[in-house]
């Protein structure tokens, strides 16, 4: 996410993460700078990823330092934020499946199918 300011699209991956966490997913929120409003609706169990960056445009490098340390199946990522993804995914040689977040049941369900297809 961009930030954890409370605005709709922030709120959306918020849900999203709280959602799939509950349905037994392991979740990290990753953000240029963790704090912010929406950070106390994170369900406890929400690995929360501060990448001390001042900006998302900055952060594809400690992106791809994330995403080599974790490998994740599944990287979900807005449309502020997409471009982002896609280098830090590049540059991690990351095998993760990208999900653009738009709308919370699309993604949720792309989400799903991308978790059962990297096994």
């Amino acid at each position: 996410m961009p930030d954890l300011a409370d605005l709709p699209d922030r709120a959306l991956a918020v849900s999203l993460a709280n959602r799939l966490l509950g349905e037994g997913f392991p979740v990290d929120l990753v953000a240029p700078r963790g704090g912010g409003p929406l950070r106390g609706r994170l369900a406890p169990g929400i690995g929360q990823i501060d990448l001390a960056k001042r900006h998302a445009a900055t952060s594809a490098l400690a992106l791809a330092r994330i995403l080599a340390e974790r490998r994740p199946a599944v990287l979900a990522a807005g449309r502020g934020v997409e471009r982002v993804a896609r280098l830090a995914r590049l540059l991690a040689r990351s095998r993760a499946i990208l999900v653009r977040v738009e709308e919370e049941e699309a993604a949720l369900a792309a989400i799903r199918a991308a978790a059962r297809r990297s096994g």
